[in-house]
């Protein structure tokens, strides 16, 4: 079951399941030792992991980054330097293409984004929050293109993940068939990326899969209890969260109206309105479960149309855990066919 609140009321709507596959680990030619994938928890995990379909065509891509227009003309140019950071973005953009099989004289029913999560400083393609969850996105018949954006590092702050998001998408858009439906979304700090490269383009939705977008939570009882007795690597308490986003940001964005700017649920209003209908599903004992809900509180007031779920049972990051156990790999799936299903609707 996965819980739904649409317009702030809450009900419960049962997803099904005709068919969903695990993806094995090896991926691309990687192994699950390079990829760090865990062997399925279950026999009934590994079961399903023999059935994958295998009818989605991956391909990697690379494109035309935002700093394209400023790579040096100098052979040797100086290495890069902490105290003027890249706050551009890429010359070039690394991506991996899903296609998925589609019948003759058909075409895939919408385009997206995807954004992994990682705390702005980590994550790959082949993570499976990256790659699994395009995988079973392609399954249903979207068109993905998952984005290996510049992490954030000492010589790459914000905003320069979140353009070479934009960027993909702006690439999307120039080649999508005409009526083509245009999605952006991601996990985590991706969920963040992409809410920031939503603004200002003509995009038709927006997926938040356990969105980070504050660097203040407002506090939380409930949550905070739920989450009191997890693993410290699951946990996101308030000073976790301020040193996240002091590294993404940098100091050269200390000026509070420059932050603020960068910070997807600092924004006014007027700037919220711009994104399209937003479709959320939070991790039920997360942390960032708070700066989702406040999130989604905000575009309502704004006038942007929301509709949130809450996967129960699940802690954060559980869409790149997949392969744990049987019961991960049921909740994940819920999870796509939540996004899936809401999709639909606010295309419709």
């Amino acid at each position: 079951m996965i819980a739904h609140r649409l317009g702030g009321h809450r009900s419960l709507v049962s997803v099904s399941r005709t068919r969903r596959v695990l993806e094995s680990c090896v991926v691309l030619g990687f192994t699950a030792a390079v990829l760090g994938c865990a062997p399925a928890a279950s026999e009934a995990a590994a079961d399903l992991a023999q059935n994958r379909s295998g009818t989605v065509q991956v391909t990697n891509i690379e494109i035309a980054g935002p700093a394209a227009d400023r790579a040096p003309a100098h052979p040797n140019p100086a290495p890069p330097n902490p105290a003027h950071p890249n706050r551009v973005g890429s010359e070039r953009v690394k991506l991996r293409s899903y296609e998925p099989a589609i019948e003759a004289g058909g075409r895939p029913w919408a385009t997206l984004v995807w954004a992994h999560g990682g705390s702005f400083v980590r994550g790959t393609l082949d993570w499976p929050e990256a790659d699994w969850v395009a995988r079973q996105f392609a399954e249903a018949g979207v068109r993905v293109y998952s984005v290996d954006y510049v992490l954030a590092s000492e010589v790459v702050k914000a905003p320069a993940p979140a353009n070479d998001v934009a960027a993909v998408l702006d690439w999307a858009a120039e080649r999508a068939e005409p009526d083509m439906p245009l999605v952006v979304g991601g996990a985590s700090a991706g969920a963040h990326l992409a809410t920031v490269a939503a603004l200002d383009r003509a995009v038709d939705a927006l997926l938040l899969e356990y969105p980070t977008l504050h660097r203040v939570q407002r506090p939380d009882a409930a949550v905070a209890a739920a989450t009191a007795g997890l693993p410290e690597q699951r946990r996101f308490d308030a000073e976790r969260i301020a040193e996240m986003y002091a590294f993404y940001l940098g100091e050269g964005a200390a000026d509070a109206g420059a932050t603020a700017a960068l910070v997807a649920g600092e924004l006014p209003p007027e700037r919220l309105r711009g994104l399209p209908p937003t479709v959320m599903v939070h991790a039920d004992a997360d942390d960032l479960r708070t700066s989702g809900e406040q999130f989604a509180e905000q575009l309502r007031a704004a006038g942007v149309p929301v509709s949130e779920a809450i996967q129960p049972g699940t802690v954060h990051g559980y869409m790149n855990r997949p392969e744990e156990s049987a019961r991960a790999l049921a909740d994940a799936n819920a999870t796509i066919d939540s996004f899936v299903s809401e999709l639909r609707r606010v295309l419709s």
